[in-house]
């Protein structure tokens, strides 16, 4: 810039070479406004100046160590600047060492010239740590100045050339990603590869990341070929991500659904990134491939807007594989990432003549990414809830993205119901099951655990315990953190199981609080007014069989679900029966005698719309349940499915003592709530959480069976237990049912399951 003034200063004094230096100051004027666009956003010492200790250093670690040099220029995030990187890693289970001076002969498992550029949209702009792109090269010379790019292996992933780092910041555990990709790996054809390391820039300690591949063309990811490669095939291999609409991209014809009847969003549309071929590539290809790639999506997304869309072959199956888009499905929603189908959605496929040749599914697959919003991390879009569904998102989210509208007619076919559900089963018995998904997420934990990793990411940024957009919950240890996924990700499973699984026999008994009614909802004499306190919607409320058989309670008040077959037994009529609330805060507590369960059924219904609330039980031992937020359906709105605990009530005016039954349509609902069946449940607190008025009338509780009595066998040893302690690290007093953990004198450590 200091240039452009002095020669604007000259060109002032010399008038006559104004015309000559003119395009010169226009030409160093766009330069330097090119430069200015480019380094938006960027800081130019890379965000050193944002860690909380620029000296961090490491002795040893168990994770790879990526040292990464760009000798200070400034990294950009739209276009790449030349750098250096080295790879120490001595192999799995060895340990590598930060000084390679006093450890000499350490494997390089790779160094060499690199491009690197930042990424990502949220995990840039909302982020202290910065997410990485790289590809590297032959030599030191940046592809677009000429330089030629290398495909290399690293860290025993396939050879290629394009590389990321994800920049775990607001995900405290730093792996929500790499969890969901080992989850997903067995049933899908392709899911990145990512690594945990930790990462020098320029010398300094920028923490834990994980390395690793990106969802993109290569012989080792989605082997993609190029249009007009086969035969002359214009449709060609394409790769597309359903995202922003952003450089190369294609707008669908077809909007939004804000429900599962077809009801158009017509203010939202639905985009398609071109991903493969790349943008820089089309010029070079035959001026039909991309109005191809369009068509081959419109034709995807039209199968599903006919008639006889459900039909096996004629239908929207003979355009994307099934399996695959149900495996997306059910990664998204175990997980509840609540970016996946209207963001981050990659869909690929070969081409008909390629997939005849080779034997190929010439379909459209689904590839997963980005998960770092998900397993409860995020504070918004239902992001913490255990008992919601992401597919959903648009009958209650005007986010500026929405689902595309095809989900939604999926879930209208019974066919392909039947077949999620019968995946989900094929999930629950292999790696989804609780034993195999704790021990994933505690062998991830471990790594990043023992050999310091945590505590020197921390020592850098001090991101635990405070908020990293967009946190739910805050631990103030690793461990809070920890603990807070696992609990979240036994609920999430639970409410996957209810809904996908099938039910089996239901062996329940009702239990009645001995405390904690707030409000009389039945009728049993007239007045109204006289023998109830409170209505459950607009000065109406529910009445016996003893004022009206047709549409009243039952008088022995015992309550069998359609759905469940659950036994309730409601509280008597003529005293406080229900718990309701009227305003959002409203709270109360109930306590009950001592029983334990996995799960605790409560009937529910609720007036002024969908109720909500917040849900904690107490247990005998001083210890609660994480909060669970349930959804209370209206008492005048069925189940779309049928699934209403009890229907065809009546319900009475209050103050003019009108019956109306019949005309207006009033039930009750099952709502389950999970607990540890290891404790006994003495308390249940409730609070609104909005402003409808939902109101509870009875408890059920499943019937578990009492824990056997175990015999521990000891080896003759001198080593004496010292403490028992249950998987998260909590002294027992004596053994419980699931595994405990005896610890003993010597240091040496055994488990033993008490069923």
């Amino acid at each position: 810039m200091c240039n452009f003034v002095a020669l604007l200063l000259f060109s002032t004094l010399q008038p006559g070479i104004m015309r000559i230096t003119l395009k010169i100051q226009l030409s160093l004027l766009m330069a330097f406004l090119l430069i200015a666009v480019d380094a938006y956003g960027q800081q130019r010492d890379n965000y050193r100046s944002l860690l909380s200790d620029q000296h961090v250093r490491i002795t040893e670690t168990n994770l790879p160590i990526i040292f990464i040099t760009v000798d200070d220029q400034m990294i950009l995030r739209d276009r790449y600047v030349l750098g250096h990187m080295k790879v120490i890693h001595n192999g799995d289970g060895q340990l590598n060492y930060g000084d390679t001076i006093d450890h000499p002969g350490q494997h390089i498992d790779y160094e060499g010239p690199i491009a690197i550029k930042y990424r990502g949209n949220s995990s840039f702009d909302s982020a202290d740590k910065k997410p990485y792109q790289i590809r590297t090269l032959k030599s030191d010379l940046l592809p677009d100045d000429g330089g030629e790019k290398q495909k290399v292996s690293i860290l025993g992933m396939p050879k290629d050339n394009k590389w990321m780092f994800i920049a775990p910041w607001g995900d405290k555990v730093m792996f929500r990603d790499i969890l969901s990709f080992e989850l997903a790996r067995p049933w899908m054809d392709f899911v990145p590869t990512v690594k945990l390391c930790e990462v020098f820039l320029d010398g300094i300690y920028y923490g834990v990341f994980g390395f690793g591949e990106r969802v993109s063309k290569g012989k080792g990811r989605l082997d993609l070929h190029d249009p007009g490669a086969d035969e002359g095939d214009l449709t060609g291999d394409y790769h597309v991500e359903v995202d922003r609409p952003e450089e190369s991209y294609y707008t669908s014809r077809y909007r939004p659904w804000a429900d599962l009847e077809g009801t158009e969003k017509r203010n939202f549309s639905i985009y398609y990134q071109h991903k493969e071929p790349e943008q820089d590539d089309w010029a070079t290809l035959p001026r039909q491939a991309r109005q191809q790639l369009n068509q081959l999506i419109d034709q995807m997304e039209s199968s599903f807007r006919t008639s006889y869309y459900a039909d096996p072959d004629e239908g929207y199956r003979k355009y994307i594989n099934e399996t695959s888009f149900i495996d997306y499905m059910l990664s998204t929603e175990v997980s509840n990432n609540i970016d996946n189908y209207r963001l981050s959605t990659h869909l690929y496929k070969y081409s008909d003549t390629r997939a005849r040749n080779e034997g190929l599914d010439p379909r459209w697959h689904t590839a997963i990414w980005d998960y770092n919003l998900s397993w409860g991390n995020a504070n918004y879009n239902n992001g913490p809830r255990t008992d919601t569904w992401v597919w959903q998102l648009n009958t209650w989210s005007n986010d500026g993205y929405q689902v595309p509208f095809y989900w939604y007619q999926m879930m209208n076919d019974e066919t392909y119901v039947e077949h999620l559900k019968a995946r989900w089963k094929q999930y629950r018995e292999g790696n989804h099951s609780n034993a195999r998904l704790m021990h994933t997420i505690d062998s991830l934990a471990t790594m990043l655990t023992s050999h310091g990793a945590v505590e020197r990411n921390q020592q850098a940024w001090q991101i635990i315990g405070r908020y990293g957009w967009p946190n739910y919950y805050i631990g103030q240890t690793y461990e809070e953190d920890l603990n807070y996924l696992k609990q979240w990700a036994k609920a999430r499973l639970r409410f996957l199981d209810d809904a996908l699984l099938p039910r089996e026999p239901s062996n329940t008994e009702p239990i009645m609080p001995e405390d904690g009614w707030n409000a009389d909802v039945v009728v049993e004499e007239l007045p109204a007014a006289d023998y109830s306190t409170q209505s459950i919607d607009a000065n109406r409320t529910f009445y016996s069989e003893r004022l009206k058989i047709d549409g009243g309670l039952p008088e022995n008040r015992t309550v069998v679900s359609n759905a469940q077959n659950i036994t309730y037994q409601l509280a008597p009529f003529n005293r406080w029966n229900a718990v309701s609330f009227h305003q959002q805060g409203d709270e109360a507590v109930l306590t009950f005698p001592a029983f334990r369960t996995n799960k605790v059924w409560m009937l529910a219904t609720s007036g002024g719309g969908k109720g909500q609330v917040g849900i904690t039980l107490h247990y005998s031992d001083g210890t609660i349940e994480e909060e669970q937020l349930v959804d209370i359906r209206d008492f005048s709105v069925p189940n779309p499915d049928g699934s209403e605990a009890i229907t065809g009530l009546g319900n009475i005016n209050r103050e003019t003592n009108a019956f109306n039954s019949g005309t207006c349509h009033s039930g009750m609902f099952d709502v389950s709530i999970f607990a540890d069946s290891s404790k006994e449940i003495l308390g249940i607190s409730m609070v609104s959480m909005n402003s409808a008025f939902p109101t509870i009338l009875a408890f059920a509780y499943q019937v578990v069976e009492p824990p056997s009595a175990i015999t521990v066998n000891e080896q003759t040893t001198d080593a004496q237990p010292a403490g028992i302690y249950d998987m998260q690290g909590r002294r027992l007093e004596e053994l419980r049912p699931g595994v405990n953990i005896i610890r003993k004198d010597d240091g040496s450590v055994r488990k033993v399951l008490v069923r």
